[in-house]
């Protein structure tokens, strides 16, 4: 009995490989006569499966004469039949002979209500899709049990250049919903990722990853790529491109950066498309979701635009708490799309001036911590929060004054139902991460306090002990009459490299000294910033080019046995520079912004407090 049982084991593993392999039809040809439609693993797939998974068209072709309609029935644990397997994986010979068997298997349909047509949908087979929807296409193959139309599955697997094809074939379904109320453009309103808005390729986005230097790199090169894809009337058109651009995007690092851009082109696309047909008038109960305020809460800008554009008036469409999309856009401090509804919307003052249903005017959203790189207080991590507390201290003050500049003074001090005023609901809100904040500078600044002395007493005894000494006679430089040029500008490396020591320390002593209110955020606590960073970068520089111009008095650099050296140092230079980027960024990108928000003109008034 063992025997048998190994036996049929090994047979079972050399008819796998052969369906897989596509070859040793004999042994496809004794396994089907000994086990037939046996379950081979314990998914329930049987033979006939992996030759539809694998597309072996020969195997199916040697089992012809032997396969009744009953076998091309037999499901798997899943409930899927031979056929939508070879739907799901676009193996459209295989589907083809199968249907030539029995054209009624394409209204079978497994556990989820999922029929091939559906499965070919899900899985972005363009081709198979075709050939099953010729066959038949009704609410029997296109829909599954909870309602979801074939365009949903399409939409929701990220499938969208035939999400674009069924929308043009057939536009009766861009309005149809599944029974959570849910259409295709609903569903697109939840691909965050799917938009460049989602990304990290935005030039406003630069700081929100770890490397700031690469993904500027990134960006420029996302920026760079030319789009493959175009839109002409209902119709998109695929561009070719020439060898060498094949050969450049051939890089893996380049070609995620290419298929990223072709993504986010081909969702906008999608968008426009399925807006050009979307009936809004489904969206006059809260029950349904709305696309609008879908897209706003996940800062999927470029789908917000869009729908504006083409329905202009459901900018006025509240959610279920009675709050409009400026709201929504205040709260996730949304820079792109506050600044657009502010300049497009002709009455952007009613906007302003609407309360939710619990009393909160949009300066109350603008009370709530967050940055515009969608770092928020639930997301606390010991480790990296000290900094991050500064950062977000100084986002929510400038972002509080910058929407306080909009809204008229009558709502400045206006309760919500809780009897709070945005000013205390920003005190509140903060408080603990103003606290968090304040150890955090202290402690870097006693840190810093520590390089910039030590700094600055190198550099200062450095002055009285320049290369050669001095004359015991005349008291000044050996090399100030041989070497002057060069002795002259060690003099000047070190000067400015005591002199920015000093800078630094003076500015990290008022870090200790602050008081640490909301409003030193705003701009004294920023600045003061900058100046020490700047000042430690210009020290710490300056102290380099007096060691290298202290060797080059040696004539170092003309010894061939330390060519290794310039290479260092030149190294060390640019790992350095690109640490500093990465580290002062996100200072100087909030300054920009301060700088930005405080001199911008609004041709409507701003309302300054």
């Amino acid at each position: 009995m063992q025997k048998d049982l190994n036996e049929k084991a090994s047979r079972r593993s050399e008819a796998y490989v052969a369906a897989s392999a596509g070859r040793s039809f004999e042994i496809l040809r004794e396994f089907w006569r000994e086990e037939g439609v046996a379950p081979m693993d314990n998914r329930g797939d049987t033979i006939l499966h992996f030759l539809a998974i694998h597309g072996n068209l020969a195997g199916f072709e040697i089992l012809n004469s032997n396969l009744s309609i009953k076998d091309l029935e037999t499901t798997n644990s899943n409930g899927d039949t031979p056929l939508h397997e070879a739907a799901k994986f676009g193996k459209k010979d295989v589907v083809e002979m199968i249907l030539k068997k029995e054209k009624d298997l394409i209204f079978v349909r497994n556990n989820l209500g999922e029929t091939p047509l559906y499965v070919a949908a899900a899985s972005g087979e363009k081709d198979v899709f075709t050939l099953l929807a010729n066959y038949d296409f009704s609410e029997v193959t296109m829909k599954r049990n909870d309602g979801k139309t074939v365009l949903h599955a399409t939409v929701a697997h990220d499938c969208y250049d035939l999400a674009i094809y069924i929308v043009n074939q057939y536009p009766e379904l861009v309005n149809q919903s599944d029974n959570e109320k849910m259409s295709a453009l609903n569903v697109l309103a939840t691909k965050q990722l799917s938009f460049k808005s989602g990304s990290e390729y935005l030039f406003e986005e630069i700081g929100k990853t770890p490397s700031v230097p690469f993904q500027m790199i990134e960006t420029i090169i996302y920026s760079c790529i030319p789009p493959l894809y175009t839109q002409a009337s209902t119709k998109i058109f695929s561009r070719e491109r020439s060898l060498f651009t094949n050969f450049l995007l051939g890089n893996v690092w380049l070609q995620v950066i290419d298929e990223a851009k072709q993504h986010h082109i081909l969702a906008l696309i999608l968008a426009k498309v399925l807006l050009e047909n979307y009936d809004w008038s489904y969206n006059t109960d809260y029950i349904v979701p709305n696309p609008l305020i879908q897209a706003s809460n996940l800062k999927i800008n470029e789908l917000v635009v869009e729908i504006l554009e083409i329905y202009p008036e459901v900018v006025e469409t509240l959610d279920e708490q009675k709050r409009n999309i400026l709201h929504i856009a205040v709260e996730h401090k949304n820079r792109f799309l506050f600044n657009y509804l502010v300049k497009k919307v002709g009455h952007i003052e009613r906007m302003l001036d609407d309360i939710d249903e619990e009393g909160n005017t949009i300066l109350h959203y603008a009370a709530n911590v967050g940055s515009p790189f969608r770092t928020s207080s639930s997301e606390h991590f010991d480790e990296v929060w000290c900094v991050l507390s500064v950062f977000m201290m100084m986002w929510g003050i400038l972002w509080f004054k910058h929407v306080k500049h909009h809204v008229h003074p009558r709502l400045w001090d206006i309760k919500n139902s809780k009897g709070v005023t945005a000013e205390e609901l920003f005190e509140k809100n903060h408080q603990q991460i103003r606290k968090e904040a304040e150890d955090a500078v202290r402690n870097l600044a006693n840190s810093a306090l520590v390089l910039a002395t030590l700094l600055c007493t190198v550099n200062f005894a450095a002055i009285f002990t320049v290369p050669g000494g001095f004359d015991q006679t005349t008291g000044l430089p050996i090399f100030l009459q041989k070497l002057k040029d060069e002795l002259w500008m060690l003099i000047f490396y070190l000067s400015a490299a005591l002199i920015s020591s000093l800078v630094t320390i003076g500015t990290l002593l008022s870090f200790v000294l602050c008081k640490f209110h909301s409003d030193d955020f705003y701009i004294s606590l920023p600045i003061r910033v900058i100046i020490a960073m700047v000042s430690v970068f210009y020290a710490t520089t300056f102290s380099v080019l007096a060691c290298v111009q202290t060797l080059n008095f040696e004539n170092i650099f003309l010894n061939k046995d330390v060519w290794w050296l310039i290479i260092v140092l030149v190294v060390v230079g640019f790992i350095m520079t690109l640490i500093y980027i990465d580290l002062a960024f996100p200072i100087f990108d909030y300054v920009y912004y301060f700088f930005s928000y405080s001199f911008i003109s609004n041709k409507r008034g701003i309302y300054v407090s």
